[in-house]
């Protein structure tokens, strides 16, 4: 696996599905060694070639995650003399682009990493995207869509009473979890806001808007349960993890049509799509505020998007990535139950 930096006790970060997604092939079986991005910014990738070069040598097959990644993956046999396969998986913005303001206007470099990955995806053996969108941003390159998957032990419902308690928060005051870094405009913390606004004077009481940035994995279900509603307004998303993990924890979700937000909602009791709009979004907050009726767990369970299930379809993409072309073994070897290698090091 060639990722972003994963999280730490120091530096939570965004990367938690990715190190989710990687234990549970763990659990089916896989022997997985990790090359993540840190180091000293703006060399790390630099810093990793060495041991991305000694890896890539005895690996069956390379997962890039994220365009970046996936680059330097493509490099790497080549520094190796190995012929593993291949698989690149596009988070987001490395095939949508990266907004720099609140109207939506994309970085140019980012308009130039877009063109960039497209011409990457033909030269990887197999394409996992996270949504439809991204999907035909690189048609007619074939690909397959696959969101990352939920853990539905660690993101289950819990009282909203002890999560308040656990993580201080006010017990007695309607809360509404925004979730990202409120200065990334990418987020959409102006639309967020406004909505908040709106929203109090519907209701004629304070709301509380909550950002879910900076905190340790393990506290984010604790944050879900703790707050009445989660609001997405993003500009652009993939198939952003936190929608479904609000789900998993039965917590209403009130979103704007990004990404695969609107697939994810459809007739879910509770949860709410709405047009970039504060008016409009501030009374589906009201709605779910005064009657906060919610069946979204089952949803994620009925639709296969637990970590499991999620890495079955993994596997299979591996299993034709592996036999499309000869390995450095010489002999292309599908990865199934029946050819355990051990679960391999944990990661640090």
């Amino acid at each position: 696996m060639v990722c972003p930096e994963l999280p730490r006790a120091d530096s939570p970060g965004s990367m938690a599905p990715c190190a989710r997604q990687i234990e549970s092939l763990r659990a089916l079986g896989l022997q997985i060694d990790v090359v993540d991005m840190r180091g000293i910014p703006k060399l790390k990738y630099l810093q990793v070639i060495p041991r991305l070069r000694r890896l890539a040598g005895r690996a069956d097959l390379i997962h890039a995650h994220f365009g970046y990644c996936g680059w330097l993956a493509h490099l790497a046999p080549q520094w190796s003399r190995s012929s593993a396969p291949l698989v690149i998986s596009f988070m987001g913005d490395d095939l949508l682009g990266t907004p720099i303001n609140a109207a939506g206007d994309l970085e140019r470099f980012s308009r130039w990493m877009v063109r960039a990955n497209r011409r990457l995806a033909p030269k990887a053996a197999a394409v996992i995207v996270k949504s439809q969108e991204m999907a035909d941003v690189l048609a007619p390159t074939p690909c397959t869509v696959i969101p990352n998957g939920v853990d539905p032990q660690r993101f289950r419902p819990r009282p909203q009473a002890e999560a308040r308690r656990r993580l201080n928060l006010p017990v007695d005051q309607s809360l509404v979890l925004f979730p990202g870094d409120p200065d990334n405009p990418r987020k959409g913390h102006a639309l967020a806001t406004a909505t908040i606004n709106a929203a109090e004077k519907l209701r004629g009481q304070p709301i509380q808007l909550i950002p879910l940035w900076g905190v340790q994995p393990d506290l984010v279900p604790w944050y879900m349960n703790a707050c009445d509603a989660m609001l997405m307004t993003s500009l652009i998303e993939g198939s952003p993890n936190v929608v479904k993990e609000a789900m998993a924890c039965d917590t209403p979700v009130i979103g704007v049509p990004v990404g695969d937000v609107e697939t994810m909602l459809q007739d879910v009791p509770g949860c709410w799509v709405c047009p970039r709009d504060a008016d409009r979004l501030a009374h589906a907050v009201d709605r779910v505020l005064t009657r906060p009726h919610v069946a979204a767990r089952q949803a994620i369970l009925d639709r296969g998007l637990d970590l499991t299930s999620v890495a079955q379809q993994i596997l299979e993409v591996y299993n034709t990535a592996v036999s499309s072309g000869v390995r450095s073994s010489g002999v292309g070897v599908p990865f199934s139950h029946s050819n355990r290698r051990g679960r391999g090091p944990q990661l640090q």
